[in-house]
């Protein structure tokens, strides 16, 4: 386990300060409203369109009803009931410069979302998938900027895994001259944030840190699958189909979020093989 050096910074920071807005969802047929609710809540200190917010609430809304295909699961008898776990909703920005997203995620306990493939590949899904149908939605009010990949919990599930499905706004000019107050710790600092972030996620026992002694590089074992080198300001790591990514570390949420989706992309090939 990594003890943290300095005060954890990016753990209740707003979105407009790099941070990320993460609230549980219920489990029942008012998840749907209460992500709507939840999404006006997280982008109204943004200074963004009521168009824009018209169509987030919206597709929030699709993601979020999508989460009782995991209760059905378990009924059905296909998803163990101890993997159910509440359905969350995250939103935060990613980008830098002049340049960022609004993000909103929607996790939930099933491992994969059938229906994500066909909606992307613009196939028309059959009347009884309703996640097809509101993945359409979501797909054409976010022209395309949207997607699926396995995640973990945020809130009190000890890092449940399960999977997030995304959409992205493009942040109007006007909403980023509002932006202030954006987090930057120093790389040392960030590494120990994101390390942080990681344990936070159910990692806490896989992690092993190293830095050198001139703090120009630092070192996260994640896995034996999984390493995650910080150079400056930037992170890099190799993913599970042995592309390198690369970021910068004023990404944090976003970084955080794809480490961890790695993370659990190898080690479902791990069990695979």
């Amino acid at each position: 386990m990594i003890l943290p050096s300095v005060p954890r910074r990016f753990a209740d920071a707003g979105i407009g300060a790099g941070g990320c807005f993460a609230r549980p969802l219920p489990m029942d047929p008012t998840c749907a409203g209460a992500a709507r609710k939840l999404f006006r809540e997280a982008v109204s200190g943004l200074a963004l369109p009521d168009d824009l917010v018209h169509d987030g609430i919206t597709m929030a809304s699709e993601l979020a009803a999508n989460t009782l295909h995991a209760l059905r699961a378990v009924e059905a008898g296909t998803l163990p009931r101890q993997a159910l776990v509440n359905p969350e909703i995250w939103v935060y920005l990613r980008g830098h410069a002049s340049k960022y997203e609004l993000v909103c995620k929607v996790f939930d306990c099933m491992p994969t979302l059938d229906a994500a493939a066909q909606a992307r590949a613009g196939l028309k899904a059959p009347s009884e998938w309703v996640s097809g149908r509101g993945l359409q939605v979501v797909a054409g009010l976010s022209v395309g900027q949207w997607g699926c990949h396995p995640s973990r919990a945020r809130l009190g599930s000890h890092g449940a895994a399960g999977k997030a499905v995304w959409f992205a706004l493009r942040m109007p000019p006007a909403a980023l001259a509002e932006l202030n107050g954006w987090i930057r710790p120093s790389p040392e600092e960030a590494v120990t944030e994101l390390a942080g972030m990681l344990a936070d996620r159910g990692l806490v026992g896989t992690i092993v840190r190293g830095d050198h002694r001139d703090g120009s590089i630092s070192v996260l074992s994640v896995s034996r699958h999984l390493t995650v080198w910080r150079h400056g300001d930037t992170v890099s790591w190799r993913d599970p189909s042995g592309s390198y990514q690369r970021m910068d570390l004023s990404e944090l949420v976003e970084v955080a979020e794809q480490i961890v989706s790695a993370h659990e992309d190898s080690a479902a090939r791990e069990l695979a093989v």
